[in-house]
């Protein structure tokens, strides 16, 4: 019984990431080989979280099929909130 719940709750979360992943995240390739991925920083994912969006991203895209690099990464600030600040993470990346 205990493995049928721990499989139920791995399987919600499994899904609820590909929710957010959809929601949360924006995937634009540009020229020569390069990219831009914006994902919002939500709780609980953390930043190795949304470098596996960005690489299903990749592959979803067909793009950089050898391999990528990041190139630049950067902290923009959406919003202040009385929680704290909303804030989004910025991957530059090129193919290799």
């Amino acid at each position: 019984m205990r493995v049928f719940i721990a499989l139920a709750i791995a399987a919600s979360l499994a899904g609820c990431t590909t929710y957010d992943r959809a929601r949360a995240s924006d995937f634009e390739p540009l020229p020569d080989g390069k990219f831009r991925f914006q994902a919002d920083k939500l709780y609980p994912y953390t930043e190795q979280d949304l470098i596996g969006w960005l690489e299903t991203s990749l592959k979803e895209n067909s793009y950089c099929p050898a391999g990528y690099k990041i190139t630049d990464k950067k902290e923009v600030v959406r919003a202040e909130t009385m929680f704290g600040d909303a804030t989004s993470l910025i991957f530059y990346g090129r193919c290799t």
